[in-house]
């Protein structure tokens, strides 16, 4: 009988599994055969077992644990907690001894009351002293008319609790209580990206290397993200893009900002700043209570690289294969403040567009308000001077309609007020808001106002969803923030500021309608121009797609324009298929696509892409195509791997004059009292797994993650403020170690590293087919324990025993009754020679042998499970 991986982490890992069956098997006899036992009549729930309908060998079980009911071994379980009917969470509990000789306690703690949703405070004070104390509080004890009830053969902890002594919170909730802020720990993200170019005319190089730095101490957060791109002819360029100490403010759930940062954009654009912020914090409400970055689509020709922009800062830089690309993980970074798009082609050329990123409107519930107050100055690229900034914001729900909001801005010669109202209507989500604001120009005061309607409506019924719409009117003394600031400091410089672009109008749409089996239509795009520039920028994108079976195709079309220039068109027709070879899940994709520039000139080209491995963690793409610009024809090859401790990628490309390689990696390197450990992901709010020599156990939910030599992993992307489920599976660690579970709960707080500890059990595997020196097989229920006095489990049908031994055990006691015949002593043998990692062998239980009084004693000790 050879175990497999996952039955270890259930079957094996219950030292009491047969306990559990055997109880099982009885609690039914009792149902189905009540002539078999006889009623005390002192307790009612008393019963004597008749053990002739046990098998024969094991007719002499003292059968007495029995009597009032399913026994509970006291010790520490891990258990699922059933709250009135409701999987509630997992986690442990403490069984204590009977009190006054009837039953096992089950101890009820504060944490365990509040994570289950207890109204601690309607508590007696008498009862939070005895929950602070080191005793066994019962549950009925603090909360009258509650009960709780263990059952050992499926690990489930049943309570029943009266609505009445329950909060009445939205769904989601987690208490505070159960926030954890983590441990100390060291973290550094990294991406790296690195291009070679080879033209006729010499080579090209550039590197980019992404850091997001990070030190948790206590209660604050201490974080750093910049950016290092190096080029050849430029050299090397640091960016510092965010550096602060950040805490969270339970009370007002809110997060204290210190440092450089920037604010939301929930009512202005986005601000970098450099200074204090107090916002609150939405993540901290349930998720069933709460009230953006844009996806990045672009087209390629080449092996290009994509890099992404926002007022100067680089957000991010990228390598991405020829055709259609989705940039769909950039970081937040509020929601204003438009994003410049530019793709470097392998051949040298270059293509840019902006992606906007505008407000949304916003609504809030009755009763709830969103908040945040920031002071310092700005941190502009485009300024030589920063000028100090005063934000502030709120919005408020005034009932289940309306929302009310506003926000003031000030500066040194700059001056705004807002004022707004968000209400949801049948036809969709409204937002009007005006602002007025005041410019101490050279010339004299500007001022103006701006007004801006948004719009959001999600149609289920039609498969219509306008995701923003949004349009915006200024006056011709209007200045926002970024602007204002920008003309100050040109005129302290002595620049002539009335040149500067001074926006009049702005519309921008993002809207889809799901056409069924017709397929599926997307637009999206914008038109502003300005009060003393000609013309008007605009720019628009088209797409359809459609699914016939398994073959999908899509059609894109993209029109821009700016200022007073010509109009650009380009076109793109994508067509994707999978191969039928290869094992399920994994198959190949074949892509073809035909595309148009802006010039006229047409492209083609082939790729085909897929996984491998048993996790997906290898991925493959190799295209083929023609570059209708520079009539050459192109082949390209690219290659990734998630590893344990990081990503690697590599790429090449080729075509008629140039040949373009790059290389990438990306991860995660965390320092923590345990040691260093590597993880191949990038996260802020994460969890160190610990369970020593597991080496190779996989982490559920992450391809190529999994156990390190040290006993640690680092899962990534945690929900902060909600409960997240992060599990191992044995798979893949050695047979001499076991989990004595496999999958546990915590709530942390953003940007903390929490520690979670999973207990181990080290020892040969052995499975017993064993015999008394008669040569009859050992009673079923026998129990067994070593010679330090630790259960190991109980033999089972026709003389079999499964046992996992400590390298310093020699022997088993075997144990099926109080007299001296109904004992034995089962000697260990010597490790296999072959490396077996289960071994299986026919066994001799000799009575007589030696054993310690520990081990003889073990049955009235508590084992701790």
């Amino acid at each position: 009988m050879t175990p497999s991986s996952s039955s270890r982490a259930s079957l094996w890992v219950q030292p009491f599994f047969v306990l559990n069956l055997i109880s099982a098997l009885i609690r039914k006899a009792l149902a189905i055969a009540p002539c078999v036992f006889v009623i005390n009549s002192a307790l009612a729930e008393d019963v004597q077992f008749n053990d002739a309908f046990l098998p024969a060998d094991s007719r002499n079980l003292d059968l007495g644990a029995y009597q009032n009911g399913n026994p509970v071994t006291p010790g520490e379980y891990r258990a699922d907690v059933v709250l009135n009917g409701d999987l509630s969470s997992r986690q442990d509990i403490r069984i204590e001894g009977p009190k006054d000789g009837s039953k096992p306690v089950i101890c009820v703690s504060r944490a365990l009351l509040e994570r289950i949703g207890v109204d601690m405070t309607h508590l007696l004070p008498e009862v939070n002293l005895a929950l602070d104390s080191e005793h066994c509080p019962t549950l009925v004890s603090v909360v009258p008319g509650a009960t709780a009830s263990f059952s050992p053969e499926d690990q489930r902890l049943e309570i029943s609790i009266p609505q009445a002594a329950l909060r009445r919170n939205a769904r989601g909730y987690v208490s505070p209580e159960l926030w954890d802020r983590g441990v100390t720990a060291a973290m550094l993200s990294y991406s790296f990206n690195g291009n070679r170019n080879q033209t006729q005319t010499g080579h090209y190089d550039s590197a980019y290397l992404g850091l997001n730095a990070g030190l948790n101490l206590g209660d604050w957060r201490l974080r750093h993200d910049g950016s290092m791109s190096w080029q050849t002819v430029l050299g090397a360029k640091y960016q510092s893009l965010d550096s602060y100490a950040q805490r969270d403010v339970t009370s007002l759930k809110s997060q204290l900002t210190v440092g450089e940062s920037n604010t939301s954009g929930d009512i202005f654009d986005t601000l970098s700043y450099r200074g204090v912020q107090l916002a609150s914090d939405d993540r901290m409400l349930p998720d069933s209570m709460r009230g953006y970055a844009p996806v990045i689509r672009g087209i390629a020709r080449t092996n290009a690289r994509v890099t992404i922009s926002q007022a100067g800062n680089v957000l991010l830089e990228t390598t991405v294969a020829p055709g259609a690309f989705v940039i769909d993980d950039l970081y937040s970074t509020g929601y204003g403040g438009d994003l410049s798009v530019i793709v470097h082609e392998a051949d040298g050329t270059e293509q840019s567009f902006i992606v906007p990123y505008a407000s949304v409107s916003q609504l809030l519930r009755p009763g709830t308000s969103r908040y945040s107050l920031t002071l310092g100055e700005t941190r502009d690229n485009y300024i030589d001077k920063q000028a100090k900034v005063l934000q502030g914001t709120l919005q408020y729900g005034l009932n289940n309609t309306f929302t009310g909001y506003g926000g003031m801005q000030s500066s040194e010669g700059y001056m705004a007020v807002l004022t707004g109202l968000a209400f949801g209507t049948p036809i969709g989500a409204l937002a009007l808001d005006v602002t007025h604001a005041q410019t101490d120009l050279a010339a004299g005061a500007s001022k103006g106002q701006s007004m801006r309607v948004s719009y959001s409506k999600n149609i289920i019924s039609t498969g219509s969803n306008f995701s923003v719409a949004a349009y915006r009117f200024s006056t011709s003394g209007y200045l926002d923030f970024s602007n204002a600031v920008q003309m100050l400091d040109a005129e302290r410089n002595g620049y002539d500021s009335s040149q500067w672009g001074r926006p009049r109008s702005r519309l921008s749409v993002t809207a889809d309608q799901d056409l069924g089996r017709w397929g599926h239509f997307a637009v999206s795009g914008f038109t502003q121009n300005y009060w003393n520039l000609p013309g008007s920028d605009l720019q628009y994108q088209l797409s359809y797609s459609k699914q016939i079976n398994r073959v999908s195709f899509s059609v894109n079309a993209v029109r821009s324009r700016a200022g007073l220039g010509e109009m650009q068109d380009t076109l793109l027709f994508t067509l994707n298929m999978p191969l039928e070879f290869g094992s399920s899940g994994k198959s190949p994709q074949l892509s073809a696509q035909v595309g148009r520039d802006a010039q006229g000139n047409y492209s083609q080209q082939a790729s085909i892409s897929g996984s491998a491995g048993e996790d997906h963690q290898y991925g493959y793409g190799a295209t083929v195509g023609h570059d209708g610009a520079g009539n050459t024809n192109t082949t390209s090859l690219n290659g990734q791997y998630t590893g344990a401790r990081a990503m690697l990628s590599a790429a090449l490309s080729r075509g008629e004059g140039y040949t373009s390689t790059s290389v990438g990696a990306s991860g995660t390197v965390v320092a923590h009292a345990n040691g260093v450990t590597l993880t191949p992901y990038r996260g802020d709010t994460m969890a160190i797994v610990t369970a020593e020599g597991a080496e190779g156990a996989k982490v559920g939910g992450y391809a190529g993650l999994r156990i390190d030599s040290q006993g640690n992993a680092v899962v990534p992307y945690l929900r902060p403020y909600e409960l997240n489920d992060v599990a191992i599976d044995p798979l893949g660690s050695s047979m001499d170690v076991e989990l004595s579970e496999t999958s546990q709960q915590v709530a942390p707080r953003a940007g903390a590293v929490v520690h979670l500890t999973y207990g181990t059990n080290h020892g040969r595997a052995i499975v017993f087919n064993v015999r008394l020196e008669d040569g009859s097989t050992l009673p079923f229920g026998a129990g067994v324990v070593d010679s330090e006095g630790t259960s190991v489990g109980m033999v089972g049908q026709g003389g079999q025993l499964y046992a996992r031994v400590k390298p310093q055990i020699h022997q088993l006691l075997v144990n099926w009754g109080d007299k001296a015949s109904q004992q034995c002593v089962l000697v260990i043998p010597p490790a296999p020679d072959n490396g077996q990692s289960l071994q299986q062998v026919d066994a001799i239980c000799t009575a007589g042998q030696q054993v310690t009084d520990r081990a003889l004693s073990a049955n009235t000790q508590k084992v701790k499970r």
